[in-house]
């Protein structure tokens, strides 16, 4: 995935801005023919928050999962809309991903596995908006009804 933009600066100077998602080489941006590594702070999905520093125009690059933003002076180029900055997700996150792929895969295979990422997902999109009770919530249905499984499973499959 490519995205680019042109931005004018405070005395008037034109700078291309692109993002490239990463391959095997990573994400990065490049301005005006400088390439920069774009790193996540996040261990699951591409979270990042670039600050780009230019004469008259301060510059911030926003990328959460696949969507990319660019937000000169405070506002975003796509939509108008004012520029937040992104926020961080809490490490118990990271944990409860991994917890929910072991238990997907240990109580239903593939199946739980296929479930856990889309509750992963989920979760992941919820913690980003700070609605992290939601998160929880889903944390525990999903752990719910991997126990629920496991315990037909004894009862009426074996």
């Amino acid at each position: 995935m490519k995205k680019e933009w042109n931005v004018t600066d405070g005395m008037g100077n034109m700078h291309h801005i692109t993002y490239k998602a990463g391959g095997f080489g990573g994400a990065k941006y490049i301005i005006d023919n400088d390439t920069y590594k774009c790193k996540s702070k996040n261990w699951f999905v591409m979270l990042a928050d670039v600050q780009i520093s230019m004469p008259g125009a301060d510059c911030n690059l926003v990328v959460v999962g696949n969507s990319v933003r660019l937000a000169v002076n405070g506002v975003y180029i796509d939509d108008n809309t004012p520029y937040e900055p992104v926020r961080n997700m809490p490490k118990w996150v990271n944990v409860m991903i991994t917890v929910c792929g072991i238990v997907g895969f240990l109580a239903a295979t593939v199946w739980g596995v296929l479930l856990s990422v889309f509750v992963d997902m989920f979760s992941i999109k919820f913690c980003l908006k700070g609605k992290n009770g939601a998160a929880i919530g889903l944390f525990v249905a999903f752990l719910v009804l991997m126990v629920a499984w496991i315990a037909y499973q004894f009862l009426f499959l074996v």
